[in-house]
């Protein structure tokens, strides 16, 4: 666009600057969720460096291919558990599944996990959202997929998740943890799990 359309636009462009100010403002503010037990004073380059940390690159398309089915293996508790801000994933009580592979063989794990999850305390219209994050591990380790651990930003609702891996031959442990974010660290947050289940398929 050249100068005289520039002039006919009159002011409209100068709206812009509020409007990106509180873009940017925003941006900030969600660097401060995952995690940070010392609270929002620390540098925005420390936050963007520790988000970049927590949360892994997307991967993209990817296999996880299983045959005949060998066991179904489930576990749940209707029993409510609550935990507060920690600012790290804890565990989550009893959600963990001993699976054993035999000697000379590999076989898929097929993972899903659903659950009722209230959280309480938190402005619920006000973007971004503070939110309770869930991870699938196994031996430790989180399984794919986890570029996005949002489990519910609401007051309460049911959700669930899945993860798939191929594991070779002996003992192995697959585990759920859960965290609080609490994006503007102004609320004092609560969440509570019911009425989960923890499956895991175990294919050839």
């Amino acid at each position: 666009m050249g100068l005289t359309g520039m002039k006919s636009a009159g002011r409209r462009p100068l709206l812009l600057v509020p409007t990106l100010a509180f873009v940017l403002l925003g941006a900030v503010a969600a660097g401060a969720g995952p995690g940070w037990a010392d609270g929002p004073d620390r540098s925005v380059q420390q936050r963007v460096t520790a988000l970049d940390d927590e949360i892994p690159p997307e991967v993209g398309v990817t296999n996880c291919v299983g045959g005949a089915q060998e066991a179904s293996l489930v576990r749940m508790n209707d029993t409510p558990t609550t935990i507060g801000e920690t600012g790290v994933f804890v565990a989550l009580t009893d959600a963990h599944v001993p699976v054993t592979v035999p000697a000379n063989d590999a076989d898929q794990l097929l993972v899903r996990f659903t659950g009722d999850v209230t959280l309480t305390g938190q402005l619920p219209l006000v973007l971004p959202a503070d939110r309770v994050e869930l991870q699938v591990l196994l031996d430790g380790v989180p399984m794919l997929p986890l570029n996005d651990l949002t489990f519910t930003t609401v007051i309460g609702e049911a959700n669930g998740t899945q993860a798939c891996r191929r594991v070779g031959p002996g003992a192995h442990q697959v585990e759920v943890q859960w965290r609080i974010v609490d994006e503007f660290m102004f609320d004092a947050l609560n969440a509570t799990m019911d009425n989960w289940l923890l499956s895991v398929e175990v294919n050839d």
